[in-house]
């Protein structure tokens, strides 16, 4: 009997770009989920359930049962490559394949997404503003895109085919503007953006939190 859709499956969330990554995975292995929503403007991220299942107060985080045992997985990059394992989805399990998605959605996990963070923070959160911090933080998204365009010059998609390489990547390109970026000036990405958000599931997983903003 196939026991991957009896599983208990819990996402503590809310309208960021590493916790739609998990929603659009989700959305796309057609799982059934609940979210708990947890509303960082209000700081429920450092109060239970959210203190107990993820002390460092970080969305998003997945719990999930099966068989009277519950997994609890933080960091979004975590929990799609155990999604992806759990479901044989969207990571190739051959070498090659697989160590090229493995690559792409390092680059989503540590140059695109914290780059874009600190753009953001810098632009538009800091108390105070400061021209240097700025420069070197849009520097950053900028050095990372440019990257991008000329790959996805060459490809559809960042490691050939649709990947959870794509997914970690996609909601953070959606807030080029917290970069001060426009996709009309990277052609490759606008269109590959474009695919991606054609997609059904990253449409649904775009829209979770129902009703959560950070804007």
């Amino acid at each position: 009997m196939d026991t991957q859709g009896m599983l208990n499956i819990v996402l503590y969330a809310w309208a960021t770009p590493n916790s739609r990554r998990v929603t659009i995975m989700l959305e796309e292995l057609g799982v059934p989920y609940r979210i708990h929503p947890i509303n960082i403007r209000a700081g429920e991220q450092f109060e239970p359930p959210m203190s107990t299942l993820n002390p460092f107060g970080k969305v998003p985080v997945l719990t999930w049962s099966e068989c009277e045992e519950t997994r609890v997985l933080t960091e979004s990059g975590a929990i799609l490559v155990a999604l992806a394992e759990r479901y044989t989805r969207l990571l190739p399990s051959e070498d090659g394949p697989r160590d090229a998605v493995l690559q792409w959605l390092m680059v989503g996990l540590t140059a695109l997404a914290p780059a874009t963070g600190q753009a953001h923070h810098w632009r538009s959160l800091a108390m105070e503003r400061c021209d240097v911090a700025i420069d070197h933080a849009v520097t950053a998204v900028r050095r990372v895109y440019d990257l991008l365009e000329e790959h996805l010059g060459r490809q559809a998609f960042l490691a050939g085919d649709y990947s959870i390489a794509d997914i970690a990547a996609y909601p953070w390109i959606e807030r080029c503007e917290w970069a001060g970026l426009v996709l009309h000036e990277y052609p490759s990405i606008e269109r590959w953006h474009g695919e991606i958000s054609k997609r059904d599931a990253v449409r649904r997983g775009m829209a979770q939190p129902a009703g959560a903003t950070l804007d």
